[in-house]
């Protein structure tokens, strides 16, 4: 049976008074809009017009491709979350890479775009992010940023959307032909620390996928059937680069011939198609120096900067709101291990009928944090934390704590709300790595072996690198291991 919240009173009396000094926010505007289309949550500092033209290619660039893939309109129905930066020093307080970042986040998706970065950075992200939530299944390294690569190049030109053209940053090392051989492509096991081999790989990736895709109409064997098959094998644990020579019925020094001649082509045919219809709708609000603070502190949380998300904080003390007062409790709360001045604050944030979504789920974090430092009241905390964890869920602004709020079901003895968490993790983002991996860890925990030898073999199946799959193959063998023993007695 599940447990009951306890009443706010029983979690008021375990702290002291709170102490006095909070101010309101700031509602200066601070340069920065949310823009609010059908599909996309966009926070910019660009001027007004230079957003609503990025907002409206991304727009056609997610109808062309789901025109394109045969996606239903209605099978992505999660907010996708977008952050231009215009300010090459802002963006530097979260990466140093000038193109930007991509977070899942358990399903909630989140871009970051810097000045430095096109469109085509978007769109290449894009595409991992629907490929990923609407298949059941993970493509290899160089087949994931092959498509991402191919599909990123889309033009829209003299009313047609056009798709394969050559991405520019890959044209350098397409005339040079400083292509990787196709076992490094195959098999690129952990060599993603040099420059000079991702940049290798990324063109070789997409020059294969492009002759993949658009080879027989440009003058070459249609070699699709045998791919779709290479692919099935892959997800079925065949990873060998053997498999991929297998199905193409060549070895590799016949297919990096075949490779040579294609990129030596003078002339690519692409894809084209009529220009999707889009009827733009966006509405746009200022953002307040307090609001700016926020999502500022939710980027950094979300790259684990709690050095950069406690100096936000600091330097806005007086000016926060319900939100950034409970990301202040969770930074407070990391800075000892011993019960500190986040008590009182926590004590307080209980109190507000206003806290957003996003500050109910930092409270729940928050308050998680607090439990494992106050053994004698753990219960009631957890109790408290499972509250607030899903009032933003309700509010869909868990912003990845998913993970949290199942660990905190699950010790309250609340079972089937945590695997129900879990099916609603995986409906988000079925080929995650992250939620495959959770799901087959509790899984297991409820002693559903079968459920958790199917997510954890994905998790292995679908690996990148011998690290992703490390604790997967652990908890295989230990499910192994007690199925041996099961045997034998």
């Amino acid at each position: 049976m599940e447990d009951a919240v306890p009443m706010q009173a029983m979690f008021l009396a375990l702290f002291v008074a709170l102490v006095t000094g909070f101010s309101l926010p700031a509602s200066a505007d601070s340069g920065w809009r949310k823009y609010e289309s059908g599909n996309f949550i966009v926070y910019s500092d660009y001027s007004e017009k230079t957003t609503l033209k990025k907002i409206r290619r991304f727009e056609l660039f997610k109808q062309s491709i789901h025109e394109l893939l045969g996606v239903p309109e209605d099978s992505v129905d999660v907010p996708f979350e977008v952050y231009l930066f215009k300010s090459k020093w802002q963006l530097r307080k979260f990466t140093t890479n000038s193109g930007g970042f991509y977070r899942d986040r358990l399903g909630y998706p989140l871009m970051v775009v810097g000045p430095g970065g096109k469109d085509s950075i978007f769109f290449h992200e894009y595409v991992h992010y629907l490929t990923y939530r609407l298949g059941n299944f993970v493509y290899p390294r160089w087949y994931s940023e092959g498509i991402a690569e191919f599909y990123s190049t889309l033009e829209f030109k003299d009313g047609k959307a056009i798709i394969g053209g050559v991405p520019e940053i890959r044209r350098g090392w397409l005339a040079r032909e400083n292509t990787l051989p196709l076992a490094s492509l195959l098999e690129p096991e952990g060599k993603f620390g040099n420059n000079q081999f991702t940049g290798r790989f990324y063109a070789t990736a997409w020059l294969l996928t492009h002759r993949m895709i658009l080879g027989a109409a440009n003058g070459m064997d249609d070699r699709s059937d045998a791919l779709k098959q290479y692919l099935l094998r892959y997800t079925q644990g065949e990873k060998a680069a053997e498999v991929f020579f297998e199905e193409m019925g060549e070895d590799a020094k016949a297919i990096a011939n075949e490779m040579r001649r294609y990129a030596r082509q003078r002339h690519l045919n692409a894809i084209a198609m009529p220009l999707p219809d889009v009827e733009q709708s966006v509405d746009v609000s200022p953002l307040s120096n307090g609001d700016l603070v926020n999502i500022k502190v939710r980027l950094a949380l979300a790259g684990g900067d709690w050095d950069y998300a406690s100096e936000l904080l600091a330097d806005n003390r007086k000016s926060l709101d319900g939100e950034g007062l409970a990301a202040l409790a969770i930074v407070q709360g990391h800075e000892s291990d011993e019960v500190g001045t986040e008590a009182a604050l926590i004590s307080r944030l209980m109190e507000d009928p206003e806290l957003s979504g996003a500050g109910h789920a930092h409270l729940g974090h928050a308050l998680f944090d607090l439990a494992e430092k106050n053994p004698d009241n753990r219960r009631v905390l957890l109790a408290e934390a499972a509250h607030h964890l899903e009032a933003a869920q309700a509010a869909d602004a868990l912003y990845g704590e998913s993970r949290l709020l199942i660990e905190v079901y699950w010790e309250l003895g609340r079972r089937q709300s945590a695997m129900n968490e879990i099916l609603r993790v995986i409906k988000r983002n079925p080929a995650s790595l992250a939620a495959n991996q959770l799901a087959g860890e509790y899984s297991l925990k409820a002693g559903l072996r079968e459920d958790a030898q199917f997510f954890l073999t994905r998790v292995v199946n679908w690996a990148h690198s011998e690290a992703q799959a490390e604790r997967a193959l652990q908890l295989l063998a230990e499910i192994e291991g007690e199925q041996l023993t099961a045997d034998a007695g």
